[in-house]
């Protein structure tokens, strides 16, 4: 699918986790400073009315709150050792 970032490229990015962001499909690193990115590109365009969304609902209900986002961190990604070096031999 045109603009899907697959497990094996989200892996050779750094990211470690599935996630999801208010029903929004993502990968996350939460050890590299917490890194989030759509596993499919033209999410990026809902993720960023959700974080506008989010913002907003937060500064009007919690203006005293610190910033926050409501991620749902999955389970560790999980791919195989031959799918990860493209070697085919398990290396």
């Amino acid at each position: 699918m045109l603009g899907y970032m697959t497990a094996k490229e989200a892996v050779a990015n750094g990211f470690t986790h599935h996630g999801k962001y208010f029903g929004i499909p993502v990968w996350v690193a939460p050890e590299l400073d917490f890194m989030v990115a759509t596993k499919w590109a033209p999410m990026e365009y809902v993720m960023t009315a959700a974080h506008y969304v989010e913002g907003f609902l937060r500064s009007v209900f919690y203006p005293d709150d610190e910033p926050v986002f409501q991620f749902l961190l999955g389970p560790e990604i999980k791919v195989p050792n031959a799918a990860v070096s493209g070697r085919g031999d398990g290396q």
